[in-house]
């Protein structure tokens, strides 16, 4: 065993492992990983004061909670003396992992303040502070509140945050005010991209023209007042500036070489004009970058998108979620089938690849809606599809809804994962959203229409790979048989 070093560290960001058991779930056979953008935010502040930071993504240095504590310990342990805070961020899905992260994290330094933020924190903060090995919760963004905890100001004075104290004996949790949003994302430093390991990170399959790739987010928040989505910063709006985000584009570009962007905002398309300067950036610039985003089919016109494939931009993801009245009023999901038949014309027009992601699972779903998605979508044709089962994750109007009327199967946050049904339906068991989920992959893409497009799009050797790849994550997911249960055919 190698001697300790004698040095300290101010601050140590986890960001837990994310992998699916499930053999079910299809991004378990994807088998992406994206960087921890938040953590790295938070890392570029901290810093900007003055404190040493360092991030562990486990997804790339250490995929599973039994590889961990052995990295750990020889990259962590055998390095520094102490560490006065460790933060770690997690979503619904992931924060188990991130508990026993944290549980191992205290047995080797038990005098460092151990803080937890993001998703399933925000909403869930007493939960998480039941935990013995969590010390500090972060509600809201963790920016500025993170340098302040650092700096050492009294937790009292600290806004946005949960802490336990003891008062009268017992440990009880405090909550402070509400900390105000930050209203220009264009003051914040740039992410800490040094301190992850940049060259390693890969997209999910069929998302990207090259490598290598980095993930973008240049907004907070969404118009949306969807059930389904957790409005973890609130309703408001803020974006970057089309100049912040070239640079930043840029950057990347001449530091790492990187040649593909994925932008992650919810919504990129939302602020028109600033979308139009970015492209009038890129192209002033010939800048070589190929890129992706996230829109809502309410939200685009065909002059924006031939300026964004003019830009570099090769596919958008819209979210649909049904093309039931019904179901659409369900979730409040304010879109009509006009809207998405124009949207996808108009990108595929504009020779961008169109990829619609639908729910199967929600509420006012039966057989008849999930069979007139089906139909519907082979018949627009999109270049992809994407199907989750419907979750309501705390935070989210349909959680409380959900939990309200006694619908939620199961509170093992592990379920959480977009592939479990854990919400009980009037017209639909557990079993036939399971199988609908799986139908309307299969329906889609083993389509001789669908098949022969795909062959005649390969233009490179790669192309090809990415083809036999992908073809090998559906065949393995969907577990193709003659026959499909009873009342899914």
């Amino acid at each position: 065993m190698t001697k300790k070093l004698n040095a300290g560290l101010d601050v140590l960001l986890i960001s837990p492992p994310v992998f699916y058991e499930d053999s079910d779930n299809i991004w378990k056979e994807i088998n992406s990983n994206f960087p921890p953008l938040g953590l790295a935010s938070i890392a570029a502040c901290v810093r900007q004061k003055g404190y040493s930071v360092k991030i562990i993504d486990c997804n790339i240095v250490s995929p599973s909670l039994h590889s961990f504590e052995k990295f750990f310990k020889e990259k962590i342990v055998e390095k520094y003396a102490s560490i006065r805070f460790i933060g770690l961020t997690a979503m619904t899905p992931t924060i188990k992992k991130a508990y026993k992260i944290a549980d191992i994290c205290k047995i080797y330094f038990p005098q460092a303040t151990v803080v937890f933020g993001g998703v399933h924190t925000t909403f869930l903060y007493e939960e998480v502070l039941q935990k013995k090995s969590v010390d500090l919760a972060v509600i809201g963004e963790g920016e500025i509140t993170f340098q302040e905890i650092v700096s050492g100001k009294k937790l009292k004075n600290v806004d946005g945050i949960a802490y336990k104290k003891k008062i009268n004996g017992k440990i009880k949790i405090v909550q402070t005010k509400d900390r105000q949003r930050i209203s220009d994302l264009n003051s914040l430093p740039m992410p800490a991209y040094d301190l992850l390991p940049i060259l390693k990170y890969r997209p999910a399959k069929g998302t990207y023209k090259r490598l290598p790739a980095m993930s973008m987010i240049t907004s907070r928040g969404c118009p949306g007042r969807c059930t389904f989505c957790s409005k973890t910063l609130g309703m408001k709006m803020v974006f970057k500036s089309a100049e912040t985000i070239y640079k930043e584009i840029e950057f990347l570009v001449k530091r790492y070489g990187i040649k593909q962007i994925l932008f992650y905002d919810d919504t990129l398309t939302v602020y028109n004009e600033n979308v139009h300067k970015l492209c009038d950036l890129i192209i002033k610039n010939r800048l070589n970058i190929s890129w992706t985003c996230f829109a809502r089919v309410d939200f685009v016109d065909y002059n924006l998108l031939k300026k964004m494939k003019r830009a570099g931009c090769h596919q958008i993801m819209y979210g649909v979620e049904s093309i039931d009245k019904r179901v659409l009023k369900n979730i409040n999901k304010h879109i009509n089938i006009k809207q998405v038949i124009n949207a996808t014309k108009w990108t595929k027009k504009a020779r961008i690849e169109c990829r619609l992601a639908f729910m199967v699972g929600n509420p006012g779903d039966n057989l008849k809606s999930i069979k007139k998605n089906i139909t519907f979508v082979n018949k627009l044709n999109p270049d992809l599809l994407i199907v989750n089962i419907t979750t309501p994750f705390p935070g989210t109007e349909m959680y409380k809804w959900a939990k309200s009327k006694g619908l939620i199967l199961t509170y093992d946050w592990d379920d959480y994962n977009l592939s479990t049904p854990v919400m009980r339906l009037e017209n639909l068991t557990s079993s036939q959203i399971k199988d609908l989920y799986k139908l309307m992959y299969k329906r889609f893409y083993f389509r001789p229409k669908y098949i022969f497009g795909m062959f005649f799009k390969i233009r490179h050797l790669n192309d090809i790979l990415t083809l036999l790849s992908g073809a090998k994550s559906l065949i393995s997911f969907s577990n193709i048989s003659l026959t499909h249960r009873k009342g899914c055919n």
